[in-house]
């Protein structure tokens, strides 16, 4: 098989957004585009399972161009564990002109892409 997502922005109220991106065959370099997000946001928090796979660990990466490995691209990343729960203290914040970002999951200590992870962000538009 090869490696697929979905991504679903939930509208939660005022200015709030939940993001749950489901992946299968997930890997180190596997990336899945996010849209429709607001403009301007920040991130409030960002949680992720593994659900199945042989990865040890999981590092998710919320980054504002593809494939980036820059810090200033860089929106929010977790240190690599088995599961995430990390709430951002101050929120990330982000701006992008198309609603655009990319999500890795970035899996690790495992011999294939046989992952399935769901990440969820949660996301206030604006500043």
């Amino acid at each position: 098989m090869a490696y697929a997502n979905t991504a679903v922005l939930t509208h939660i109220g005022g200015r709030d957004y939940k993001l749950v991106i489901q992946e299968t065959e997930a890997g180190a370099a596997t990336e899945a585009t996010i849209v429709g997000l607001p403009t301007k946001g920040v991130v409030t928090a960002q949680l992720a399972t593994k659900a199945s796979g042989t990865a040890a660990t999981i590092a998710p990466i919320l980054v504002t161009a593809v494939g980036s490995a820059l810090a200033v691209q860089t929106v929010i990343e977790a240190t690599a564990a088995a599961d995430q729960s990390n709430q951002a203290d101050p929120p990330a914040q982000y701006q992008v002109d198309n609603g655009t970002l990319y999500h890795r999951s970035v899996c690790a200590g495992h011999t294939g892409d046989d992952n399935a992870i769901t990440t969820v962000y949660f996301i206030r538009a604006g500043w």
